[in-house]
C-alpha cells in the first residue's frame, strides 16, 4: 500500500512519461554512439582511447558554452512561443551566433592549451561540430512539442552516424583521432539540415534592432543558467581530467569506460529535468514534495541496479569489441560501481532543481552549483596529487553529495518541503 500511495502522484508520473519519451528519442543516437564507441576503442587501443574521452569531454564543455544556458532559459520562459514569429527568428539568430563564436574560442583553446596533446588536431576539427550539431534544433522540437519531428531527427542522425562511422572504423579501420572527429562532424550534417527544413524561412537571417536587443537581454538573463551549466562540468568530468593529468594512460582508459556509461545516464537525467519543468509550469505549486523525490529516487534506483550489481557483465556487453584484460576490467568495474552512486543523488535533487528554475531563483541555483562544483574540483585535485589512482572516482562524488545536501538545507530553511 505504501508504494501504491507513493505512485499516486500525477505530476511526477507525467514528468516521467515526458522525460522517458525525450530520453528514448535521444537514446536512439546514444545507443548507436555506444555501439560506435566499441570500435573506436578497439581501433585506438587502450592508451589512446582515454585521450579520445578527454576530447569528447572538451567538446561537451564547449557545447555548454555555446548554449550559454539558452536551452533551459527558452524552455523556462517561452515554451511554445519560441517556435514561431519574431521570437523564433531572434532565438535562432542568437543560437547560431553563439555557436560560431564558441567554435572560434575552441580553436584558440586548442592552439593554446592542447598544442602538444594527442587530441590537438581532433580538437580543431570538432570545433566545426559546434556549428553543425545534430541536436541544434532540439529546443525547437521540445518547446513546440513536435515529438514526431524530434524522433525523426534522431532516427535520421542514427542512420547517418552508423553509415559514416561504420565506413571510417570498419572499412578503413582508421586509428587516428582526427579522422574519427571528422567523421563525427560529417555524420551530424543530415540531422542539422533536417532541422533547417522543418523550422526556417526566408526571413530568418534578417537582422533588426529588436534582434540585437533580444540577444543582449537573453545573454544577461542566461548568465545564471550558463554558470550552472559550466559548473556542472566540475562534477563527473573532473575525474576524467584528473586521471588524464595524474594517472597512467591505462587507468585513464579504464576510467573512460565507466565515465562513458555514467555520462550517458546523466544525459538522460537532464531530459527528466526538462520534462519536470514542463509539468510544473501547469501548476502554481512552489513546494518540493518529498514523496515525489522518493518516488523518482526509487524509479532511478531500480533502473540503475545493474550498474552496481553487475558492472563487469555490463561493461563486457556494452563494450563487446574491446579486448579486455582481467586487470582493466576489474578497474573499470570498480569505477563504474562507485560513479553510479551519482545517479541516485541526481535523482534526489531533480525536483529541487526544477522548482528553483520554475520559481526563477536562477542565481541561487547557480551559486549552489558553483560552490559544490568548486569543492569537487578541490577534492579531486587532492585525491589526484596525494592518493592512489583508485581514490579518484570516490572523490569525484564530492560535488554530488554536497549539492544535494545544500539544496535540502535550503528548502528546509525556507520551509518549502512538504510530504
Amino acid at each position: 500500500m505504501f508504494f501504491l500511495y507513493l505512485y499516486d502522484v500525477p505530476a511526477v508520473v507525467k514528468s516521467i512519461k515526458i522525460g522517458a519519451f525525450i530520453a528514448c528519442a535521444n537514446f536512439i543516437i546514444q545507443g548507436i554512439s555506444f555501439l560506435v564507441q566499441n570500435f573506436i576503442a578497439r581501433n585506438l587501443g587502450a592508451s589512446t582511447y582515454g585521450f579520445f574521452g578527454v576530447l569528447q569531454t572538451d567538446f561537451s564543455i564547449f557545447s555548454a558554452i555555446a548554449d550559454f544556458g539558452m536551452g533551459t532559459l527558452i524552455l523556462a520562459f517561452f515554451g511554445k512561443r519560441a517556435t514561431t514569429g519574431q521570437l523564433f527568428r531572434s532565438v535562432f539568430q542568437l543560437r547560431i551566433a553563439s555557436s560560431v563564436l564558441t567554435a572560434f574560442i575552441m580553436v584558440l583553446f586548442a592552439l593554446i592549451i592542447r598544442r602538444d596533446h594527442a587530441i590537438f588536431w581532433g580538437e580543431l576539427i570538432l570545433s566545426l561540430g559546434l556549428i553543425f550539431q545534430h541536436a541544434f534544433f532540439d529546443w525547437f522540437f521540445i518547446c513546440g512539442r513536435f515529438w514526431k519531428k524530434l524522433l525523426l531527427s534522431k532516427i535520421l542522425h542514427s542512420i547517418s552516424y552508423t553509415a559514416i562511422m561504420g565506413i571510417a572504423l570498419l572499412y578503413f579501420r582508421t586509428e587516428r583521432i582526427e579522422i574519427i572527429a571528422l567523421a563525427m562532424v560529417l555524420a551530424a550534417l543530415p540531422a542539422f539540415f533536417f532541422g533547417i527544413t522543418q523550422s526556417l524561412n526566408r526571413k530568418i537571417f534578417k537582422l533588426t534592432k529588436r534582434t540585437l536587443l533580444f540577444s543582449r537581454l537573453m545573454f544577461k538573463a542566461g548568465i545564471p543558467y550558463a554558470i550552472s551549466g559550466f559548473a556542472s562540468y566540475a562534477y563527473l568530468p573532473v575525474g576524467l581530467y584528473i586521471a588524464d593529468r595524474f594517472a597512467s594512460a591505462e587507468f585513464l582508459s579504464s576510467y573512460n569506460y565507466g565515465h562513458k556509461i555514467l555520462i550517458l545516464c546523466s544525459g538522460i537525467m537532464v531530459h527528466f529535468i526538462s520534462s519536470n519543468l514542463v509539468t510544473q509550469h501547469l501548476s502554481q505549486d512552489k513546494y518540493v514534495h518529498l514523496k515525489e523525490m522518493l518516488t523518482f529516487v526509487i524509479f532511478i534506483g531500480i533502473c540503475t541496479t545493474p550498474l552496481w550489481l553487475f558492472p563487469r557483465q555490463l561493461l563486457q556487453i556494452l563494450f563487446f569489441a574491446v579486448q579486455w584484460t582481467g586487470e582493466s576490467l576489474d578497474c573499470s568495474s570498480q569505477i563504474l560501481r562507485i560513479l553510479s552512486m551519482s545517479l541516485l543523488f541526481q535523482a534526489a535533487r531533480l525536483s529541487m532543481i526544477s522548482t528553483l528554475l520554475k520559481n526563477k531563483e536562477t542565481y541561487t541555483y547557480a551559486f549552489i552549483v558553483s560552490v559544490a562544483g568548486a569543492a569537487n574540483i578541490i577534492a579531486c585535485l587532492v585525491a589526484g596529487i596525494n592518493l592512489p589512482n583508485n581514490y579518484i572516482p570516490v572523490f569525484a562524488l564530492t560535488g554530488d553529495i554536497l549539492i544535494t545536501v545544500i539544496l535540502l538545507g535550503y528548502y528546509i530553511h525556507r520551509k518549502a518541503l512538504k510530504w
